[in-house]
């Protein structure tokens, strides 16, 4: 047998060898500027891969023999492939024939390092390559594993009880480093069938992405031969060389196997079970079968992210395969929907994949959405689907959080710009869209039309316009809706979505007179692009929440009336109407006023009329306009939030914690703040309760953590002493939180609310566990981030002169640091913005020593309020004074006292008092006409027993001193 370290197996063959090209000494042909994509004269026919490693001795090096079989599409000087940190390359190029294959005899070889090209040319620049002929190239060549999961990289395994360690290797082929594994046509564009073989130590076992057809033992190493894959992209190429143990089962003739090392192997049971039910949902929900005969899942010490789908071996982080429901996901089957999202892929991207990575969405969008869909018929129980809002669709929605906002469909070539476009809008966006559209054209004909689109380009690449075409045949054959003026206008209508940057806010405003809708739409970033917007309708009258068809579809134009009559709609005044049913569409929705009043009277009356994602979605679309100061009168927002004391819905929850933090945060150190704190405690305390106390609901972490929150910083009595308790065993017993069965929030919100009213005496037991605690440990920032929120100035001034003062013996921030470290305490903790600016007052000599200390006295600058200008000056001033004389920052300039920035991040905050502070005021008085003294009391008592003081007459009164002077001392910066 022929290894490829051991030559070319013809007799005679030209070998051309380079290891590096340096300095250009072999010139490509027609030397020029160079596109980042291959060009399209040939085509790969076959590839037959042979990877020789001892990884089971450490050994890093591999080599490899890759054998292509090259079609020539049109007459070309070259043959272009990909190769990247590659060396020892040799390369014989035969041409084949009719009647076997002859051998090239001049040609030669240079790498193109920008694009990682390898490119085949004869010495002499002529047309080497002839439209039509075919050629076979085999390249020798070595290269080394790394650690970073890119192309061929290893893990070491270490056995604690028999002193010994294993390696592993595995490949991380997409996006763009199959070329770091082997040479090849490296685009998802090029597909081919791949024959794969590994020679490795017989300790270890191979497995790729097809089964086993033969192992050849020779001595201490032994060859592993895979059966030839269908027509396969090479960012889809996978194997995996271990020690690895694995179970199997077999369902419709597909085999599922999970390979963990053999100290995991009985926690694979429950992946496995999944894996099997999962093909076959798959399988019967688009009517396609699993092409492959067996898909592998295994678990990785590391891998590049979550998970990589490769086509028929699927890699995981361990973390991700063998959760099993651990507590401390984000939801109890996480590790489900992240694998059941990886076997969404072997249709969505292996069986049909993208033409280019324009088209990333393709993959990843439907991946997402469908692994949540199929996740959800499994099991039910869970509502998954609730688990897509939260955790795919609030990030699509949150429209800050595109950094690099672009379209679904968005042009790259460089490595750099593939790579970007893995992120939350091919993932998240891209899966809301198809969700809306899945609903909007009716779910059976969606899912008919993908079956058909994924059938027709099988084992092939594909384009939006195909999918979309796809679509368009089915809704023209479908006889209700062919009859919809816009049923021959997909292309238009899909496009509208997947070439926007944005997405639209539809303002909904009823002319009660003469009984019409008008709709406008506009870019949530006032941006120049219309959609084709799907429009369903629940009134009062027929309120009807399942049906999520869409009823109309808004052209792509700025305003757009109908009458009520033609939509078959008939209201009074004074009922509601609300549109996008179950939140389906990927658009915000605003009301006019008297609409969302009816809307609060129903939510008042009962409730649970209006289905429960709309309510949620409610208080999603209304978030930025109390965001953003928009909502015409904020006592409508108050008569919606009146109903949450009965409600149960945790998604709903989930959804109004960041309004309910965004009216708390303008309101601090107003004259309503206290009567708002009581508002809030009557809402949230049913519900808390029944979390917190009765743990009668089962709840997603995310959820109760926002309940959490709004409970404590409304200073709920029961939240402040549930924290404080949980926060003390942690504290001073070291429990462990994440042991506790009735632990349902995260680490920083417990610490955090646990520390908010500590007694002096508690305060300084923690600074002394503090200073006792090893300065690596997580406990030991723990205490630290604990601290911050205290609300106590007194307790924040220690807190500071601990952490950072210029005599402290136990300084643990470096001066780059402390600037840093004030800043965030100072955004996270209301009650610290005077503290602070009177601890730079007090250190702005030592401070001003920090590298970054003008970028962070910029940045807290912004939320210096209009009525402590002059203090501010003041300030600046002096600070200005102190850099000039001793010549700090030559080439940088302090933030000038006029500066536009200047309390530019309390604007907002600062309008909305001007614009609302009085109206809230005047309407809480209304809803609670007396603000009783019985709240100070209670918390109070709760805080002397959860302090188990021996004096609780001495806790009580210090209690209720700290909690007046948080809830209405004016907070002097902020």
């Amino acid at each position: 047998m022929i290894t490829p370290l051991s030559g070319v197996a013809v007799s005679g063959a030209f070998l051309v060898t380079l290891a590096l090209v340096v300095g250009g000494s072999l010139a490509e042909p027609q030397r020029r500027e160079r596109s980042l994509r291959l060009p399209n004269e040939t085509y790969p026919l076959f590839y037959q891969l042979h990877i020789s490693s001892d990884i089971h001795k450490g050994t890093l090096l591999f080599s490899g023999n890759a054998t292509i079989d090259v079609a020539i599409r049109q007459s070309t000087n070259e043959i272009v492939l990909h190769a990247k940190n590659l060396s020892d390359i040799q390369i014989t190029v035969r041409q084949l024939t009719d009647v076997g294959s002859e051998i090239v005899d001049d040609l030669t070889h240079t790498l193109h390092h920008a694009g990682a090209f390898l490119i085949i040319h004869p010495r002499e620049n002529y047309a080497a390559f002839e439209e039509g002929q075919q050629y076979r190239l085999e390249i020798l060549y070595t290269a080394t594993m790394t650690s970073r999961p890119a192309g061929l990289y290893y893990m070491d395994y270490r056995d604690e009880e028999t002193n010994r360690t294993s390696y592993v290797a595995a490949t991380q082929s997409e996006p763009t480093y199959a070329r770091l594994i082997f040479p090849c046509y490296d685009e998802p564009g090029f597909k081919s069938n791949i024959s794969i073989r590994i020679t490795h130590g017989s300790s270890h076992s191979a497995i790729s992405n097809m089964p086993v057809k033969e192992i050849l033992s020779h001595g201490e190493l032994k060859t592993t031969l895979f059966h030839t894959t269908p027509p396969i992209s090479t960012y889809l190429v996978a194997f995996v060389i271990s020690d690895f143990e694995s179970i199997s089962e077999t369902y419709r003739g597909v085999t599922q196997s999970i390979y963990t090392p053999p100290i995991y192997k009985k926690k694979g049971h429950h992946a496995l079970k999944n894996a099997v039910r999962t093909v076959a949902a798959f399988e019967d929900y688009f009517g396609i079968s699993y092409p492959l005969p067996k898909l592998d899942h295994v678990a990785l010490k590391r891998n590049y992210g979550a998970a990589m789908e490769n086509w028929g071996l699927i890699t995981y982080k361990d973390s991700n395969l063998l959760m099993n429901g651990s507590t401390d996901q984000r939801h109890p089957i996480w590790d489900k929907i992240t694998q059941n999202h990886e076997i969404a892929h072997q249709w969505f991207g292996n069986l049909v994949s993208p033409e280019w990575w324009t088209y990333t969405w393709m993959n990843e969008g439907f991946a997402t959405y469908f692994g949540y869909v199929i996740t959800d018929l499994l099991y039910p129980e869970y509502e998954i689907m609730d688990v897509f809002i939260s955790q795919e669709a609030d990030s699509a929605f949150s429209y800050n959080s595109f950094f690099d906002v672009r379209p679904m469909t968005y042009y790259v070539e460089g490595d750099k710009d593939i790579m970007k476009v893995f992120d939350i809008i091919s993932y998240k966006r891209a899966a809301c869209v198809i969700k809306m559209f899945h609903n909007a054209f009716r779910q059976k004909l969606f899912v008919r039309g993908i079956s058909h689109f994924l059938e027709k380009y099988h084992y092939s690449v594909a384009n939006e316009l195909n999918l979309f075409d796809a679509l368009q045949t089915e809704i023209q054959e479908d006889e209700y809706l062919s009859q919809k003026s816009w049923a021959s206008r997909i292309r238009d209508i899909m496009l509208s979505w997947t070439h926007s940057e944005w997405m639209p806010i539809l303002m909904v405003t009823r002319n009660y007179e003469n009984n019409t809708i008008t709709f406008r739409q506009r870019s949530v970033h006032s941006k120049d692009e219309l959609w084709w917007i799907p429009i369903n309708f629940a009134t009062s009258q027929s309120p009807g929440f399942e049906d999520t068809q869409a009823e109309i579809f808004m052209p792509p134009q700025s305003q757009y009336s109908v009458a009520l009559e033609d939509l078959n709609i008939h209201l009074s005044g004074r009922d509601w109407l609300m549109v996008n049913k179950q939140e389906t569409g990927f658009y915000l929705v605003h009301y006019d006023t008297d609409n969302l009043m009816a809307i609060a009277r129903q939510l008042q009356a009962n409730h649970s009329v209006i289905h429960r994602i709309n309510r949620a979605g409610l208080f999603r679309d209304l978030k930025p306009l109390i965001e953003h100061n928009e909502i015409e009168q904020v006592a409508v927002v108050f008569e919606i939030l009146k109903y949450l004391e009965f409600e149960e819905d945790m998604l709903t929850w989930y959804q109004v914690a960041d309004s309910i933090e965004c009216l708390t945060r303008n309101l601090f150190g107003t004259s309503s703040q206290n009567l708002f704190n009581e508002f809030v405690r009557r809402l949230v305390s049913p519900i808390f309760r029944r979390v917190y106390v009765e743990q009668s609901l089962n709840t997603s972490l995310d959820a109760s953590n926002g309940i959490l929150q709004m409970a404590c910083s409304a200073d709920l009595p029961e939240c402040l002493d549930y924290t404080r308790r949980v926060a003390k065993e942690y504290i001073i017993n070291k429990i462990n939180l994440t042991t506790e069965s009735e632990y349902f929030a995260t680490y920083d919100t417990v610490m955090c609310m646990g520390a908010r009213y500590l007694s002096d005496r508690d305060f300084h037991t923690v600074i002394d566990m503090l200073q006792e605690a090893d300065r690596e440990s997580v406990y030991y920032d723990d205490l630290i981030y604990a601290l911050r929120c205290t609300q106590s100035h007194r307790h924040l001034n220690y807190y500071l002169e601990v952490l950072l003062g210029e005599n402290s013996t136990h300084l643990i921030l470096t001066e780059p640091e402390d600037m840093m470290y004030l800043l965030y305490v100072y955004k996270s903790n209301l009650a610290s913005r005077p503290i602070i600016w009177q601890y730079i007052e007090r250190n702005y000599r030592r401070l001003c020593r920090s590298p970054n200390f003008l970028e962070h006295f910029k940045q807290l600058a912004g939320f210096v309020p209009r009525h402590q200008r002059m203090q501010f000056v003041r300030l600046r001033q002096t600070i200005a004074n102190h850099i000039k004389s001793e010549g700090l920052y030559p080439s940088q300039s302090l933030i000038e006292s006029d500066s536009p920035l200047v309390g530019k991040k309390v604007k907002i905050s600062e309008d909305f008092q001007d614009k609302f502070e009085q109206q809230i005021h005047n309407w809480l008085l209304d809803e609670i006409p007396q603000l009783s003294g019985k709240s100070d009391a209670l918390l109070a008592a709760s805080l002397s027993a959860a302090n188990g003081s021996s004096r609780p007459e001495g806790m009580l009164k210090e209690a209720t001193r700290v909690l007046r002077s948080a809830l209405q001392i004016v907070d002097m910066y902020r």
